[in-house]
């Protein structure tokens, strides 16, 4: 057996830890018990490998942390972090586009402060002592902080721009069912 070649796809997307794993979820966001199996599903029935992106949020401030919007993370310390974890993502896609592999895409959670894509969250009124407000109120176009962040280091490191998407699991008000039907169709269309 020529040992190289094997059964690999050697297709790869980046997943961000959250949909992995929801316990890195700020406590009430959380959709799932413990990973989106419907998710993981579908990237299994299109070969391809996962490759887990650190949460900057947990690492950051840890499980326990309070809800936060874009703009209470939009700052230079958490900027910088940020860029340290994209920066180790984008290693990942160099070596494997130097072995000849592709990195089809990078999954993320829309809505999310840190690593939306389309969606994320900006409210003036937050910050300061904590207050109950409602979260899908905060929710606005735009991209989070870690996403921002990955995106320019992909630019700086010269490697081609992946297609992104986020999954709209922290806004509550879309069906589960809409986003994993919209999700495969992405899927799908990546993998042709």
């Amino acid at each position: 057996m020529d040992r190289k070649e094997d059964a690999r796809s050697k297709k790869i997307i980046f997943v961000s830890s959250c949909l992995l794993n929801t316990n890195n979820k700020v406590q009430g966001l959380a959709r799932y018990p413990g990973m989106c199996k419907e998710v993981f599903d579908t990237l299994h029935k299109y070969d391809l490998g996962i490759n887990q992106m650190q949460c900057p949020e947990t690492l950051y401030l840890g499980i326990k942390r309070w809800w936060a919007t874009k703009n209470l993370y939009d700052n230079h310390g958490f900027r910088s972090f940020c860029r340290e974890l994209a920066e180790q993502a984008v290693t990942y896609m160099e070596e494997y586009e130097r072995a000849g592999y592709e990195t089809v895409g990078v999954l993320s959670c829309d809505g999310s402060p840190t690593c939306g894509v389309d969606i994320t969250s900006w409210d003036e009124r937050w910050g300061a002592s904590p207050v109950d407000l409602e979260y899908n109120d905060a929710i606005i176009e735009g991209s989070g902080v870690y996403i921002e962040e990955l995106k320019e280091a992909i630019r700086e490191c010269g490697l081609k721009m992946p297609p992104f998407y986020g999954l709209a699991l922290d806004d509550e008000s879309v069906d589960m069912k809409q986003i994993l039907t919209d999700f495969e169709a992405f899927i799908k269309r990546i993998c042709e």
